[in-house]
């Protein structure tokens, strides 16, 4: 199934993501045992293609894969019909749940102590709930500067959150590393290709919606752009198309080592507030590149500037994405400025993550309550009681409103009664509460 194109070696249930050539590895079928009109009558998602998935012994799901696919209000005014996959609507927010659902299925039986992944955050966040739902920890290795919207999420289903580096480059042979040490199955893409089975299945969806002639997907690792590229060469195999769409990858100026490439242009590499696109040295780097050439397709790199303007223009249209994908926005207008696009064409901008897991700054920590935030501040110090805790406050507060947040915190299991003295009940953090302090403290 795992097989070298190069030299032709095949392995098994050993996969590392390059043959010992070098090459890296992919995974292939027997096309002509698909029975495609199987696909029909099943329920949408992910497994709905399992002929063209690794074959498992146990599914683990929480129903991903079958997203919404929207007709968009500006392809009107582009004159040529623009179509959005919005793959916020997955489980966790983000299209990594097509990666975790299969990784988590496949690598069971060798996850006796668990899983592992680096990642900038979405497929943390995705691993964290699959492993969650498989009964099995998860080790998250993130880099330091990562959207806490992903971390709350990492932190609510139970994740061992390990920060590591400035960006996932770095993250990627660390946690290479930790899985050799500990035993954990590392589903982390860049070192184990099994995962891209399941990012792939958005082509087949996207063939079943509009067979479009165009996608335009967000760019950071290369992963999912190549595995979109693998989903519609599986059904050109299949007969099922005549020709691949052409694949637009999408970067910002602050970091565009793919887009750069791609273009002929020098590359950057610095922090951008698209975190999720902060990847200086992407190891998917080549399949990407190969993606876009393969289907004759081309590159966009965005100002950091435009960030914000597709964003809004991404909720005009009634989505909420994270600025990581709402760079298709901006990429769509330069393309179409450009005439690129032609009457008759259809486009498709994939969106890969909610909006509500890119909030930074203040905005995150309003979504738990400035309040909330002070009282686990002073609990982290010391175990202490109500009126303790309100006369501490900073703020302007009613004496009753405290153990409101109280019972709010303990229902969240950020806090715990730790004992009584009299009347008086002391409280103190728990472990949660502690790492997702910790975590959103964090600079």
């Amino acid at each position: 199934m795992f097989t070298c194109p190069r030299c032709g070696r095949e392995y098994s249930s050993v996969i590392p993501p390059f043959c010992v050539c070098g090459e890296s590895l992919e995974i292939r079928y027997d096309y002509s045992a698909v029975d495609v009109r199987k696909w029909r009558r099943r329920e949408k998602g992910v497994w709905r293609y399992k002929e063209l998935l690794p074959p498992v012994r146990r599914i683990v799901s929480l129903r991903e894969g079958g997203t919404p696919f929207i007709k968009a209000k500006i392809g009107e005014k582009l004159g040529f019909d623009v179509f959005i996959k919005d793959e916020t609507r997955n489980p966790t927010g983000s299209f990594r749940d097509r990666l975790a659902t299969v990784s988590v299925s496949y690598g069971l039986p060798y996850a006796g102590n668990g899983f592992i992944v680096a990642s900038d955050g979405n497929a943390a966040a995705s691993l964290a709930a699959y492993a969650a739902r498989a009964g099995r920890e998860a080790f998250v290795v993130v880099p330091k500067k990562v959207d806490k919207g992903k971390l709350a999420q990492m932190i609510a289903f139970g994740a061992r959150i390990i920060r590591y580096g400035e960006s996932v480059d770095e993250c990627i042979e660390y946690a290479k590393e930790l899985a050799k040490l500990n035993g954990l199955y590392d589903v982390t893409p860049e070192n184990n290709v099994i995962g891209l089975e399941g990012q792939k299945t958005i082509a087949f969806e996207l063939w079943e919606e509009v067979n479009p002639t165009h996608v335009i997907v967000p760019t950071g690792s290369g992963s999912n752009i190549y595995s979109i590229y693998k989903g519609f060469r599986e059904l050109f195999e299949l007969d099922l198309i005549g020709e691949l769409p052409r694949l637009i990858a999408v970067q910002v100026d602050r970091c565009n080592p793919i887009a750069a490439e791609i273009l002929g242009l020098k590359k950057n590499c610095g922090l951008t507030k698209a975190l999720g696109l902060f990847v200086k040295e992407p190891v998917m780097k080549e399949g990407a590149v190969e993606a876009v050439k393969k289907s004759e397709g081309t590159a966009v790199i965005v100002g950091e500037d435009e960030l914000d303007l597709g964003e809004r223009m991404l909720a005009a249209e009634g989505i909420f994405a994270e600025y990581a994908s709402a760079v298709v926005m901006p990429a769509l207008l330069k393309l179409a400025e450009d005439g690129y696009f032609e009457r008759g064409d259809r486009v498709v901008l994939v969106v890969t993550g909610s909006g509500l897991k890119g909030w930074s700054g203040e905005r995150e920590r309003f979504s738990i309550g400035g309040t909330k935030l002070e009282i686990l501040r002073l609990l982290a110090e010391k175990e202490m009681y109500g009126y303790e805790i309100w006369a501490s406050l900073e703020r302007p507060l009613k004496y009753q409103a405290v153990y409101q947040h109280m019972r709010e915190l303990e229902a969240l299991g950020l806090v715990e009664v730790a004992f009584k003295r009299g009347r008086r009940v002391y409280y103190r953090l728990t472990e949660k509460g502690r790492r997702l302090l910790e975590n959103l403290e964090a600079p």
